[in-house]
């Protein structure tokens, strides 16, 4: 595995640290929790799975219902967050609804390279 990909996910893993301990402060934490762990989980599989092929290989075609899963738990995970941003009342209206968007841009775009690269697997799985 390149060194930037390892880059990517000690960043990655990280950051949904971070976003667990986040989490912990929240009503139905339960969730939110198993689902950045499940999410964290994809990625990294996914991206050892496209660089390493014995991985990659036993993963097969399910890497797609995990793409699948991890987006609808990503949407989901964005829904809350601007519900939350919403009723955040620490500054104004705009402000809340700048940082609110300007986090759920800088996370998709962090989270991107992980769900690409098992999109890249699954099709390489699938033969093209």
């Amino acid at each position: 595995m390149p060194w930037w990909a390892v880059g990517y996910l000690v960043m990655f893993l990280l950051l949904t640290f971070g976003g667990i301990w986040d989490d912990l402060q929240r009503p139905d934490r339960i969730w939110f929790i198993s689902g950045e762990m499940l999410s964290a989980c994809f990625v990294c599989l996914f991206m050892l799975g496209y660089f390493e092929p014995s991985i990659g290989a036993a993963l097969g075609a399910s890497v797609f219902p995990m793409i699948v899963i991890g987006i609808v738990h990503e949407c989901m995970a964005a829904k809350r967050t601007i519900e939350s941003g919403l009723a955040d009342s620490s500054g104004s209206d705009r402000e809340s609804a700048v940082l609110t968007r300007a986090g759920l841009l800088l996370g998709a775009v962090f989270i991107a390279p992980g769900y690409l690269f098992g999109l890249l697997l699954g099709l390489r799985n699938l033969g093209f």
